[in-house]
């Protein structure tokens, strides 16, 4: 065998060199950073600029984490529209940061807001969104392992004419794009024609902990308009105050199979003869909503306030759906659930809706009035869902407690083996008090047999006929006291205070 020549040999190693992959690692961005480097390596040496984020991407390998800190960001430092922050498979862009920390786990979104804003000019304030981005996020073709988390998403406005440019002012997932997002706050987006906050078409993305408020969708989604063969997930997320003409908050078109698990849809409004003031379903799509609660929301036109199906099928389970309004303040079950094949099992729906385990009675939530969906012991809706509805790996509710719970002192309602999840969006826990009785006349007999209705578990029966209920919250314990006690629906006379007696 000859030898290789000293200078092949070189040539060959420098060639092998050159060609090895980088090392998948952090990328920092701080746009409040005026020193450094610049080029990312580190919190000190940060890529800087309101398109910091770009300039990250644009390094970024497959394994990278873009750690970005807190202040505001957008889609390019130009005033061109149609210039978006692209996902990129295997990078995950989080937000959250304060600038320092060591560790992924450290970002606190809530504390470190970390915006994404489509206000090109900065003049949202005194001159308006013409000039605003047509789209601050595109899925661009990603798959799964391209995750965003942690940021708040704001401004954007799809109004430009061409190619998907009137749709999805927030977020875009078209063309096979199926990133993931998490512990985002999607607000005051808008477009001209569907979806304010998002646009999903022949994509699945996956939307986790996500909270989409006061978007404006034009026709079709004040949040989301999701259409032809998607299958986005939704879970644990929050669907408030959003817009449009059909399709208040999401709307399911086009053989869609969009997933629902988890989530509140509260306060939004479909101002069209469309209808379905929180979701509007239609064109063959068959999707899954599962303990969601689904209250007063809107329809001015339309009597459908809640859901609204046409030409679909809708499979529904474990859900609350109550008071929703119709034109005239209607709130019947047509205001509820309206339209073609809607399968409805073990949910309250109100005004009543044929189907195994459900209920027609008030849900009881601890405070409406304050926005607080959350049930309060004694309602009907406590360990009466289907666990069989509940999809496999959800195993936690809007809050991000355990999903399944036993409650000793709720009533098995429900289908399954113990423990029985709960209908709605959260799930009850176990409270560090104990009713004297259950009033229904099916446990413990009220001593003077003013039971409530059977199934109403709600205490001893008053001028309010339910009875009045008893929920706790905190540690019981003497050294923590931390034990706050709530009576509920004691009469209906304005009594305002109770007479708690402690003992076994």
């Amino acid at each position: 065998m000859q030898l290789m020549s000293q200078s092949l040999f070189s040539l060959l190693a420098s060639s092998f060199v050159l060609s090895a992959p980088a090392l998948a690692g952090t990328r920092f961005v701080d746009v409040s950073l005026a020193t450094g480097a610049n080029d990312g390596s580190s919190w000190a040496d940060a890529h800087q600029g309101v398109d910091g984020i770009q300039a990250a991407l644009a390094l970024a390998i497959v394994g990278d984490e873009i750690w970005v800190a807190s202040g505001t960001y957008k889609p390019t430092a130009t005033l061109t529209r149609t210039i978006a922050i692209d996902m990129k498979s295997g990078v995950a862009i989080l937000g959250g940061f304060a600038g320092g920390e060591t560790l992924a786990s450290q970002a606190d979104p809530a504390v470190n807001v970390t915006v994404l804003s489509g206000d090109l000019a900065g003049d949202d304030a005194g001159v308006g969104v013409n000039e605003n981005s047509a789209h601050i996020v595109r899925g661009a073709g990603a798959d799964a392992t391209a995750v965003l988390d942690g940021f708040t998403i704001e401004g954007g406005n799809a109004n430009v004419a061409g190619a998907d440019n009137d749709r999805g002012g927030g977020v875009l997932f078209v063309g096979s794009s199926h990133g993931t997002v998490r512990r985002c706050l999607v607000r005051n987006n808008r477009c001209s024609f569907g979806g304010g906050a998002g646009y999903i078409r022949g994509s699945s993305p996956t939307f986790t902990d996500c909270t989409f408020e006061d978007n404006l969708g034009a026709s079709f989604g004040g949040a989301f308009d999701t259409a032809n063969n998607n299958g986005a997930t939704f879970d644990r997320c929050v669907f408030r105050g959003n817009s449009a003409a059909r399709a208040g908050a999401v709307e399911i078109f086009g053989n869609a199979t969009t997933k629902l698990y988890n989530c509140l849809f509260v306060n939004n409004t479909a101002t069209g003869s469309g209808g379905g003031g929180a979701i509007w379903v239609g064109s063959s799509s068959t999707p899954t909503i599962r303990n969601c609660t689904i209250v007063d929301n809107n329809s001015t036109v339309s009597q459908a306030a809640g859901i609204m199906s046409s030409g679909s099928t809708v499979s529904v389970a474990n859900c609350i759906i109550d008071s929703n309004t119709g034109p005239g303040g209607a709130q019947g079950v047509v205001n509820q659930i309206s339209g073609s094949t809607v399968n409805v099992r073990y949910s309250l729906v109100m005004g009543g809706f044929t189907g195994t385990g459900n209920v027609d009675v008030p849900p009881k939530f601890i405070d409406r009035a304050a926005g607080d969906y959350r049930l309060r012991l004694g309602s009907r809706c406590v360990d009466a869902g289907d666990n069989t509805a509940v999809a496999p790996g959800v195993v936690l509710d809007l809050d991000g407690a355990p999903r399944f719970v036993d409650h000793p002192a709720a009533n098995d309602f429900g289908n399954g083996a113990l423990p029985l999840v709960d209908m709605g969006a959260y799930e009850t826990a176990v409270e560090p008090i104990t009713s004297y009785c259950f009033g229904d006349g099916t446990e413990t007999p009220c001593p003077c047999d003013n039971h409530s209705p059977v199934g109403a578990n709600a205490g001893c029966a008053n001028t309010l006929v339910l009875g009045g209920s008893l929920a706790g919250a905190g540690n019981a314990s003497l050294a923590a006291d931390t034990l706050v006690i709530t009576a509920g629906d004691l009469t209906g006379s304005g009594v305002t205070s109770a007479l708690l007696l402690q003992g076994s």
